[in-house]
């Protein structure tokens, strides 16, 4: 769409613009322009009075050198000189330490000729050190330039995370109007190029040129503040660009962007950071070089993650630490604050250390908001409470958008370290590991009544542990919050990742979130995972898609049916993935073939009301999720006896290949399981592994349950619906017993502040119990048969259905 004449007026005033995720435009509710202007010129000082005094000296100066370079004058006016003398101030100009020939180089920088894209380069270069030159009592600063791409040329005033960057508009490029010419979108580029190779930086300021004009530019992590337009021609253009000048050469580095909790040590090769706790004391922690993981882009919450030692020395990095800055909303304590510092340790009261250990759920080392010369480091100390407070487009989760928000800086170390899920060797271990980090999930939500609302394929990593068995670990509780919670519940929005989300969080459903929604989130990260390679991408991409009406269509296709989870397998699948296409199926009945809410497609009943199932199946959240845990407890049931057959060992006879051969003193042996074996059901839920001599038994009383089945008789009155039905599920269990007493304590019992309680009943084939449950009707044909054992057809009863 093209910008209105309104647009484009303003644009050439002081504005802002809003870069954050997806979001990049001018917003309607600008701040006045003059306001705009006062606070960008307040921040761009020391904020020690000695450093302001210099720098305000030193851009003096260079308001004089560059308007000797703008009129090609050899020497510096005696007036500003007379005015150098009195503050006693060692700075010297850029006509002094330039050369003649030099200068008639800078010259065009300060004219408003139209540069070439050939010479702009070499014009932005020597313009911009001729200006630094006249700050030679600040610190030593070189220019770097880039190669000029689509008309803009990026380059860079000093080093590291404290640089100031800037672009040069050339070959048509307009400063004036620089989001509706692209110029921005340069500007955002450069920045993240900057972040990606300083991991310390926390905001950035940008010099936008143009032959002749000049504009400053703040970016921050949601948006970037731009100043008006000014003429180099003129004087406020001069001090302008002067004032750039003397912060980079004066101010203190906090104060252009670094971070000073984290230096670079040289000497070590490491990063010395230093995290915050929740007593007021800090830990200091050394980090490799280059993040593990480092967001795509600086602006939001720039989440970056560290292996780090606990010591100089140390060559064991076996925590990780993670630094990012959450919206939050304003006047909170650290106490407050609902993020994942705050969560995690909620469940570690809630669990303790021992199940923490056995579960395999990270154990906070420490963690906290990073502070500043005191101060919390927040955008309020970037930007100043004044520029900070008014309006912004992005608010926390779930707070109204008249609450004052800000972002503050979190840091935590964590361990242990794990590993993704496409490192792992096989892909039985892969899909063990997100079968227990759901059961880890599912004990977390019993004892806690917390969601995570972002299992994904990144938030699911695999630990082995000293006895190499693999587990699945579940990290990254940015956007848990308990299930009802205000923000869950009247505003859950769009939470997550996309690919990942469900169906009603990716259609932006006005419904609660519930633990069927990280269920079936679990399912579409198997499904993406179980992808054949060159698939994959596609696979997300359509299943993150959603259609001009809001209706994610392919995802409802998918999951509509057992029939269409097949077409979906068939399509985009890999069937050497036998156990995630096996647990995909597990996890796709418990979830969607459910009789009161089956299946994805709405449906339209008499007197013209819309029932769609995603919405209905809240009200069945409970039994869903007992079902999921079933459903996952009974293929890590599966997989087990699969090992143990696998490792059955019957001795070479001696004289014959008959069983009968076998002597008394040789006799057919199962060997117990390994240690790299899977357990029946989750650690935490304390159910002990069945005895290995218990296999033989089980074979035979499955092969007696075949016998029976296959008389006609039993099939007959497998079609009688009185012999067919679910077990009554009970909600109201007492507390389980102590996880060492040695009791059976499979059943657990739902959180204490949520209105929804949560058990590990299933519902089961018991003979002699009504089918009252399911309604006789075509459209829950499907549903019926999910029932196990399934019912088997007969000609007689077909009708039924």
């Amino acid at each position: 769409m093209e910008p209105t004449a309104q647009d484009l007026e303003v644009e050439r005033g002081a504005f802002r613009v809003d870069v954050c995720g997806h979001q990049f435009s001018v917003p309607t509710d600008q701040a006045e322009a003059a306001d705009v202007e006062q606070f960008l010129a307040r921040q761009l000082q020391p904020a020690n009075a000695r450093l302001r005094a210099q720098a305000a000296a030193a851009a003096e100066a260079g308001v004089a050198a560059i308007g000797a370079l703008a009129h090609g004058q050899p020497t510096q006016p005696a007036a500003a000189m007379a005015r150098l003398r009195r503050t006693r101030r060692r700075v010297s100009t850029a006509l002094e330490a330039a050369e003649a020939p030099r200068l008639s180089e800078a010259a065009p920088m300060f004219e408003e000729e139209e540069w070439g894209p050939a010479a702009a380069g070499g014009i932005v270069r020597v313009g911009m050190e001729a200006v630094v030159g006249a700050m030679r009592s600040g610190r030593a600063l070189g220019v770097e330039c880039s190669d000029v791409v689509d008309g803009v040329l990026s380059f860079q005033v000093g080093a590291g995370s404290s640089a100031v960057l800037g672009v040069a508009a050339c070959a048509g490029a307009d400063v004036e109007t620089p989001f509706a010419s692209g110029v921005m979108e340069s500007v955002v580029a450069a920045k993240n190029r900057h972040a990606r190779r300083n991991p310390d930086v926390r905001h950035s300021w940008v010099v936008l040129l143009a032959p002749g004009r000049v504009r400053v530019c703040l970016a921050e992590f949601d948006a970037m503040h731009v100043s008006a337009v000014q003429k180099t021609t003129d004087r406020a253009g001069r001090a302008l660009l002067a004032a750039v000048a003397a912060h980079a050469a004066f101010s203190e580095p906090w104060r252009l962007g670094s971070d000073p909790s984290m230096q670079w040590r040289p000497d070590i090769d490491r990063w010395e950071i230093e995290c915050p706790d929740s007593d007021g004391a800090s830990r200091v922690v050394y980090a490799r070089r280059d993040p593990v993981f480092a967001a795509d882009s600086f602006f939001g919450r720039f989440t970056r993650c560290f292996l780090v030692a606990l010591g100089t020395d140390d060559e064991k990095f076996d925590y990780v630490l993670k630094d990012s800055w959450q919206l939050v909303g304003t006047g909170l304590a650290d106490g407050e604050l609902r993020d994942e510092v705050g969560v995690m340790r909620g469940m570690h009261a809630a669990l303790g250390a021992a199940e923490c250990d056995a579960g395999v759920l990270q154990r906070l080392l420490c963690g906290g908001t990073v502070r500043v010369g005191g101060a919390p480091d927040s955008t309020r100390l970037v930007l100043g409470a004044e520029l900070d407070a008014y309006a912004r487009w992005t608010v926390a989760h779930g707070a109204k958008r008249s609450t004052p928000t800000h972002r503050l800086h979190r840091r935590m170390v964590s361990g242990p370290v794990g590993v993704a899920l496409h490192e792992l060797r096989s892909e039985r271990d892969a899909v063990a590991a997100v079968a227990g980090a759901m059961l880890t999930y599912a004990v977390i939500l019993e004892r806690t009544g917390v969601l995570h609302r972002d299992i994904s394929l990144g938030n699911v990593l695999a630990v082995r542990g000293a006895d190499g068995a693999v587990r699945g670990m579940l990290i990254d509780f940015d956007h848990a919050v308990p299930a009802d919670d205000e923000r869950n519940v009247k505003r859950p929005g769009h939470v997550g990742t996309a690919p990942f989300m469900s169906t009603a969080n990716l259609e932006g459903l006005d419904v609660a979130r519930t633990p069927a929604d990280d269920w079936e989130a679990a399912l579409a990260l198997l499904l993406c995972l179980a992808a054949r390679p060159s698939h994959r991408d596609a696979l997300c991409a359509r299943l993150a898609s959603v259609g001009p009406t809001g209706v994610a269509e392919f995802r409802r296709d998918v999951f509509a049916s057992r029939r269409s989870l097949d077409a979906a397998i068939d399509a985009f699948a890999d069937p050497a993935c036998a156990h995630a296409l096996r647990l995909i199926r597990a996890l796709h009945r418990a979830i969607f073939a459910h009789p009161s809410c089956a299946g994805t497609a709405r449906r339209m009943l008499r007197g013209s009301r819309l029932v769609d199932p995603i919405v209905r199946r809240v009200q069945y959240a409970a039994v869903i999720h007992e079902r999921c845990v079933a459903a996952v407890n009974e293929y890590l049931a599966s997989t087990q006896s699969e090992a143990l057959a696998a490792m059955m060992v019957l001795p070479k006879p001696q004289h014959s290949s008959s069983f009968s051969s076998l002597g008394s003193g040789s006799t057919a042996t199962i060997q117990p399981p390994s240690k790299a074996g899977y357990p029946l059901q989750h650690p935490l839920l304390a159910v002990a592994f069945p005895a290995a001599n218990g296999l033989s038994v089980l074979r035979n009383k499955r092969k007696a349950q075949r016998d029976v089945e296959a008389s006609p008789r039993v099939k007959r009155r497998k079609m009688t619906h009185d012999d067919v039905g679910f077990a009554p599920i009970n909600f109201a269990h007492p507390p389980p017993p102590p996880l060492d007493s040695g009791a059976d304590s499979s059943t657990v019992v739902g959180d204490t502040h949520s209105s929804v309680s949560y058990t590990t009943a299933v519902p089961r084939y018991v003979p002699g119990t009504p089918l009252a449950l399911v309604p006789r009707s075509p459209a829950n044909f499907d549903a019926l048969r999910a029932v196990e054992p399934p019912v088997v057809s007969s000609p007689k009863r077909r009708k039924l259905f």
